[in-house]
């Protein structure tokens, strides 16, 4: 699919919180300048789109509005991970919201669906590339598994169905900590997938059926 460069440039500074002023200043231009880019009266020429591409954390062919969208992961979602505690393995589950643009993932949390006792919504905050259309790689902070920032891999059902994968975050000094994690679009399915991890990996037998929310 082919998506206009002005679009592109504005959707994805949008996505990454600038604004046009500060875009110009990153890639050293004015801001009218970004003004005619995204309303497309002028193109980028070759230097200054390539100053775009990394400030935008895109590449060219991006930025020119070559992308496959053939997979649309945006809208609301539901992410299981492992929490270990002293009664043993614990699954905790709550609501997340996904932008996507191009290959990019934005997580935050699910701020159009309002908490309630029975679906919380995660505090959480995050950034996701799709990688070939069957994985996904980045970063994640806030959620309630016991760290602040961690990195986060997953393995990308081909339509783009549910992901499962694990986090990996610093504990103590020189430690590291490891979980499983899933998401779906439905609870359940997050609850069921992240369990069946956890067989596989004979961390538990069966799946309780019960997931407790965060």
């Amino acid at each position: 699919m082919n998506t206009g460069t002005g679009k592109v440039i504005q959707e994805r500074r949008r996505l990454l919180g600038l604004s046009q002023p500060a875009l110009a200043t990153a890639i050293g231009v004015s801001s009218r300048q970004i003004t005619r880019y995204e309303s497309e009266e002028q193109s980028p020429t070759l230097p200054v789109a390539i100053r775009l591409a990394e400030a935008l954390q895109i590449s060219l062919a991006e930025l020119a509005g070559i992308v496959d969208n053939r997979v649309d992961l945006a809208g609301r979602w539901w992410a299981a991970w492992q929490k270990a505690t002293k009664h043993g393995e614990q699954v905790e589950v709550a609501a997340v919201n996904i932008r996507h643009e191009g290959d990019h993932l934005l997580l935050d949390s699910d701020a159009e669906t309002p908490a309630t006792e029975a679906e919380p919504v995660a505090q959480v905050r995050g950034e996701m590339r799709v990688w070939d259309g069957d994985a996904l790689t980045g970063w994640v902070r806030g959620m309630d598994i016991a760290f602040p920032v961690g990195t986060i891999y997953y393995s990308l059902h081909p339509q783009g169905a549910h992901a499962v994968g694990s986090w990996t975050t610093k504990s103590g000094g020189d430690g590291l900590v490891r979980g499983w994690s899933a998401l779906a679009r439905e609870k359940s399915d997050a609850e069921k997938l992240l369990w069946e991890l956890l067989r596989t990996d004979g961390i538990v037998e069966s799946w309780p059926g019960t997931a407790r929310s965060a």
